[in-house]
């Protein structure tokens, strides 16, 4: 998409584009559960094993994290607990592809490395590195991991264009792909939610214990924590913190050239993707594009109308891009934001992205800002830096205090000006009020042993130094103490039988009887659809894939059971309408390109998931489906 406008970090979001977009490959198709292997159980943070290097519990939660990032800008434990196998499953792949490439005496050359890092936008303005300090601020990791990922990401490719290059796709499957794109079916349904039969479920203590036994790994206890800490905040040290005029007057002469300002522009934007997209639906999404133009001329809000109907990132904040410059975004777009003065809005511009219309909100010439404009934010510069050089040196000092009389954390504390705190217990990745969602925290928790001083950490509240207290290993808790949860997933998988039995019942019925006769009698409710394609996104449905049925019964015809998103539906067939032949001709040669990337996807899948089937049989590939059980407890638990 557009590039991001914020100065420190429009360049990265690239690389990190980049390498997630390539990451992605392996993650299009949804995956099975991961098989079994040999046990690592003695290693309690190692999910698997492959090729004699280790993938721990904070690889993959590094791993997790990292993809939600550049996915939502956020955590989400829901999300993160869903795609945990999934990444997994990638990350094992990866591994294994690269195994494989040796095999195969494929490599990547330094020059083949050094000539896509170039080619990654910001990496290098005007042809000069950005620099390590630069790179490594904004990325969180070193040029030479960043390297060492880039290799990795280039050597897959390769082993995608061995696999997958002889891959072809015949006229009658873009025909066929055509007819299932084109044809449009419309129906009857009654949908069976589990949810609606909670309550139904008979709940008996014997049932509970049997349930409880089949899966005691389900509900075993991660290892938890307890630490003693002191928090160094920047309150406590910032009166010692001192800048004067003469400092900032000597930062702004030795950095005058930062402060040049280059030509640019202020824009917000609202776009209607078109990526992927057949010429038929391209043409609908124009005529909404129309709409929504005429609608901001006829004098409705730009900003309103971007947040109902702009598909960017931008969207939430109104269609506000922000500043860019020259060369950061796509010809197109630059060229219509640069012509256009503040207060103007563009006509319907087109880009290899989709259908944008373009506001301009500001406009800048380049210009050198002056020592007025930015003292300020230099004087606030030099107070984070030189606050957190004392912060860092006091911290070290007190760490010290502490090494050398650890059986008396809170003496020390006291004689420093400070409060020694201790936390309850606590799982890794459990948020603790004073520490946040630390990473560096979580980590150094629990590798300490109990009485063992860790050194400074930074955390959202400003500096900490850790005590382990106590350690209670992982365990199986008894029934009594998880009661409550394990009733709560016996009625939860008990009202999906009775869901699927009431839909069963219902099925027979309908098929030799009146549907809506039917649905009454069993005090069901009937709703119906407007007509959709196989592509579709139903409501109160879900994805219209699901329902095959409605594309091959004959109207009139009632379906067996199908599950659609989680619950149970039974539908007849109202109607279909076939697909309008006269259109094949202007789809073709898309929808061959669509398909080709599809077959070439699914034959690079297949060969991944053989390749780690066969690693799993030789033994290079070993799972700890135990430690990844409670993982997985850490995030569906905290």
């Amino acid at each position: 998409m557009l590039r991001h406008t914020h100065t420190r970090t429009k360049w990265y979001k690239f690389a990190l584009i980049f390498f997630f977009g390539i990451m992605a490959l392996g993650m299009v198709i949804t995956l099975a559960p991961l098989p079994s292997g040999d046990s690592l159980s003695r290693q309690t943070n190692v999910v698997a094993e492959i090729g004699g290097q280790t993938i721990t519990t904070q690889d993959l939660d590094r791993n997790i994290r990292q993809r939600l990032q550049s996915m939502t800008g956020k955590f989400s434990t829901q999300l993160a607990s869903a795609m945990a196998g999934p990444i997994l499953d990638d990350m094992i792949l990866q591994r294994a592809l690269s195994l494989q490439a040796g095999k195969l005496g494929l490599q990547v050359t330094d020059d083949e490395v050094l000539r896509t890092a170039r080619a990654i936008p910001g990496l290098y303005p005007d042809g000069k590195f950005i620099g390590d300090v630069r790179f490594e601020q904004a990325m969180g990791m070193t040029v030479n991991e960043f390297l060492a990922q880039l290799r990795q990401n280039l050597l897959v490719q390769k082993m995608r264009s061995v696999v997958t290059d002889g891959v072809r796709i015949t006229p009658e499957e873009v025909h066929q792909e055509f007819l299932r794109r084109n044809s449009r079916a419309r129906i009857e349904y009654v949908v069976f939610d589990p949810s609606k039969f909670l309550k139904a479920a008979e709940v008996t203590p014997k049932a509970l214990e049997d349930f409880y036994q089949k899966d005691l790994e389900r509900y075993k206890v991660p290892e938890e924590r307890k630490v003693r800490y002191v928090l160094i905040t920047p309150d406590r040290i910032r009166a010692e913190v001192k800048v004067t005029d003469q400092d900032v007057k000597q930062y702004y002469t030795q950095r005058v050239s930062d402060y040049r300002v280059p030509d640019r522009v202020k824009v917000e934007h609202i776009l209607f993707k078109t990526t992927g997209k057949t010429p038929a639906e391209v043409k609908t999404i124009e005529k909404t594009a129309q709409d929504v133009l005429a609608q901001i001329k006829a004098g409705k809000s730009f900003e309103d109308l971007a947040r109902q109907y702009s598909e960017d990132s931008s969207a939430s904040q109104g269609g506000l891009i922000g500043w860019i410059t020259h060369g950061q975004t796509v010809k197109e777009f630059e060229d219509t934001a640069f012509s256009l003065e503040p207060g103007q809005m563009s006509g319907l511009i087109t880009t290899t992205y989709g259908i944008h219309i373009v506001k301009v909100l500001d406009k800048q010439k380049a210009h050198l800002q002056t020592f007025d404009e930015v003292k300020n934010d230099i004087r606030s510069t030099l107070e984070k830096q030189k606050l957190d050089e004392a912060q860092r040196t006091f911290a070290q000092n007190l760490e010290n205090q502490f090494k050398a009389d650890p059986q008396h954390f809170d003496a020390v504390a006291g004689k420093a000006g400070l409060q020694a705190k201790e936390s309850p217990l606590f799982r890794y990745r459990q948020v603790i009020p004073d520490f946040g969602n630390s990473e560096s925290f979580a980590n150094l928790a629990f590798q300490l042993r109990p009485g063992e001083i860790g050194q400074p950490i930074t955390v959202p509240k400003g500096t900490a130094i850790i005590q382990l207290v106590e350690s209670v290993p992982s365990h199986v808790p008894a029934l009594d103490q998880v009661r409550a949860q394990v009733e709560e997933d016996y009625r939860a998988a008990q009202s999906k039988v009775l869901a699927q039995e009431k839909a069963k019942e219902f099925a027979g019925k309908a098929a030799s009887g009146d549907f809506q006769a039917v649905a009454r009698s069993m005090g069901m409710e009937v709703k119906e659809t407007k007509d959709f394609t196989q592509q579709a996104y139903l409501n109160d449905l879900g994805t219209a894939s699901d329902l095959t049925g409605a594309f091959t019964l004959a109207p009139g015809k009632t379906s067996d059971v199908v599950t659609v998103s989680g619950n149970q539906v039974v539908f007849r067939v109202a109607s279909r309408t076939p697909a309008n032949e006269a259109d094949f001709a202007a789809q073709k040669d898309q929808l061959a390109q669509l398909l080709l990337q599809q077959k070439r996807q699914l034959a690079f899948e297949l060969y991944r998931q053989d390749l780690k089937q066969q690693l799993l049989k030789s033994g290079e590939l070993k799972m700890n489906e135990s430690t990844l059980k409670q993982f997985l407890a850490s995030y569906t638990r905290s």
